[in-house]
């Protein structure tokens, strides 16, 4: 897990909100969600580099 808590708080945020696109449950529901993606990048780091590349492509290109 050191390796993404090394990411930078918006770095995950884009993948959060890139996952949990018009999510309207309370900050308390978010931050176990965030929980969950953190302990699941540990686990699978090649997957969360892929996924965090294409939600940094999606935020990058406009709407």
């Amino acid at each position: 897990m050191t390796e993404v808590r090394q990411h930078q708080e918006g770095e995950v945020e884009v993948v959060v909100n890139c996952v949990l696109v018009d999510y309207r449950g309370d900050s308390e529901s978010r931050g176990r969600i965030v929980h969950a993606i953190l302990e699941w990048a540990e686990e699978h780091p090649e997957e969360w580099n892929e996924l965090q590349e294409r939600c940094q492509q999606r935020h990058a290109v406009p709407a």
